[in-house]
């Protein structure tokens, strides 16, 4: 008899931070599932929560081992916090109203306090030991955390000793609405729409390039024809959406389309499942270029190292190119005038995203023990 056998997967250490929320529980069944790292892995996965929550935990545990999903090695409660060696991957969920802008005015009950509060006791441990270093664990082990948001990565990485900035990421939304937008208006499937590129420093100030032409399938010449708009659409597609050339060409795409974006992305679409799929999303491509040997582009949240412009250490959304553990700015469009202009803008906006948060640390740091009182305080003074 023949037996084709198959060489065990490898394990992986996940750490979940707050792992009650609806949406980490989504995501977590995605990840025990397969649907994230694939099927030929064992998850050996941790729940990180506050110690009046461990018996809640406890029975969460008991649920997903209930499921006997083929990927799951082990599950742990824990409410020690780690250390950046302790896990490959960190999924960080705040659960904020809107994770990707500091409204200080949607953070004044106690839940979201006691969110805030874990992430800043999380990310204030996280640091490479000289004991880590001594034993080569920071070149060995590059972990990946991934947050809900740009409010916790700002967090994570501001906190976090000496951890580099290339370990943070966090999913964005803009590029769904985007295509969600487009679509509407051109009459046309969401995957018809050609790939988008998103410069953003919270879902409320950000620029959106798409790359022509916009449709895939669209056949719009040579671009002889100048009506086309720099092969934007042709002049069939516009009939067939029942549009003419100023119902859609570049200056719409500047204005009333980022508007519409904007419009769309006011209205807070962060339910949990929508929450979980973006996050699963975005954990799944990280890992692919990892072990996947390709490259992968995707639009996502990072800690800025200065490309096109930004400023260094703040978060963002960019064009990414990855490629094994290391990723890169897409750069295609560096020297569009236009982005240069609206790059000042973001930046802007960005760095007083980043000054929002370091006013919280150091309220934070002042008088812990009375910082629930002082963060009330600060929501009538923002």
């Amino acid at each position: 008899m023949n037996f084709q056998c198959e060489p065990l997967g490898q394990k992986i250490k996940i750490l979940m931070v707050n792992p009650l929320v609806p949406s980490s529980q989504l995501i977590l069944i995605k990840i025990l599932s397969g649907s994230v790292f694939g099927d030929n892995v064992f998850i050996d996965l941790l729940l990180l929560v506050y110690s009046d929550k461990v018996a809640t935990a406890e029975t969460l545990k008991w649920e997903l081992e209930k499921c006997a999903f083929s990927n799951t090695n082990s599950i742990q409660v824990t409410t020690n916090l780690p250390r950046p060696k302790d896990a490959a991957v960190f999924c960080i969920m705040s659960d904020f109203e809107n994770p990707n802008y500091f409204d200080i005015d949607g953070m004044d009950n106690e839940t979201q306090f006691d969110t805030m509060y874990l992430l800043i006791k999380f990310a204030n441990y996280l640091e490479w030991t000289e004991d880590d270093e001594a034993n080569d664990e920071k070149d060995r082990i590059k972990p990946i955390f991934v947050s809900d948001g740009l409010i916790a990565m700002d967090i994570l990485f501001s906190l976090s000793k000496n951890l580099p900035r290339d370990l943070f990421f966090c999913p964005s939304p803009i590029e769904a609405i985007s295509k969600s937008v487009l679509g509407d208006h051109l009459n046309v499937r969401f995957n018809q729409i050609n790939e988008v590129r998103v410069w953003a420093a919270n879902d409320r100030v950000f620029h959106v390039e798409v790359e022509k032409p916009i449709i895939i399938t669209d056949s719009v010449g040579d671009g002889s024809n100048t009506e086309c708009d720099r092969r934007i659409i042709s002049k069939e597609t516009l009939q067939s959406s029942k549009l003419d050339y100023t119902q859609f060409n570049s200056t719409w795409m500047r204005k009333e389309f980022i508007e519409k974006v904007a419009s769309y992305a006011a209205r807070n679409p962060y339910g949990c499942i929508y929450k979980a799929a973006e996050f699963a999303k975005s954990l799944k491509q990280i890992w692919k270029a990892r072990t996947g040997g390709t490259k992968v582009c995707s639009n996502m949240g990072v800690i800025s190292d200065g490309s096109i412009g930004t400023a260094k250490g703040c978060p963002y959304v960019m064009p990414l190119i990855f490629n094994g553990k290391s990723w890169k700015v897409n750069k295609c469009y560096e020297d569009n005038s236009y982005l240069k202009q609206e790059m000042k803008r973001i930046n802007k906006a960005a760095e007083e995203e980043h000054q929002k948060v370091l006013v919280v640390f150091i309220i934070y740091f002042l008088n812990l023990s009375s910082f629930f009182v002082i963060w009330c305080s600060l929501s009538l003074l923002l």
